[in-house]
């Protein structure tokens, strides 16, 4: 599995993109919650709050029992042909998993994939 860990400090107004078309994912309110994707957008959970966008990901959802990324390792290991990145964010006692399709295979690293994911407005 493909996964970035993302640890944000002190953010102002910000924006969520998808890291491989830089279209804006709708995050409402300056929240880490995505309610409808964009791009290559596969779904978000939240394991702490509970929040779930499947994406109109039928799959995924049905897998979801006691933990997100339980959910997300079953997911991408029923998907292992698909270049499938997981971004996990970690802000306060929340964590945050997405899921996005490499369909081009592009080689970026953490840190870009992260300036790409998480842009300051």
């Amino acid at each position: 599995m493909n996964k970035i860990v993302i640890k944000p400090k002190g953010m102002g107004t910000f924006s969520l993109n998808c890291p491989f078309t830089n279209e804006k994912l709708d995050n409402d309110n300056n929240s880490f919650e995505i309610y409808e994707g964009a791009g290559n957008y596969l779904f978000s959970m939240c394991d702490d709050c509970m929040f779930f966008d499947a994406g109109n990901n039928n799959e995924i959802e049905k897998y979801w029992k006691n933990s997100a990324i339980e959910a997300i390792e079953k997911f991408v290991s029923n998907h292992k042909e698909e270049n499938i990145l997981i971004i996990e964010v970690q802000k306060g006692d929340d964590t945050y998993y997405y899921g996005f399709l490499n369909e081009e295979n592009l080689q970026l690293s953490p840190e870009e994939i992260e300036k790409r994911f998480i842009k300051e407005v």
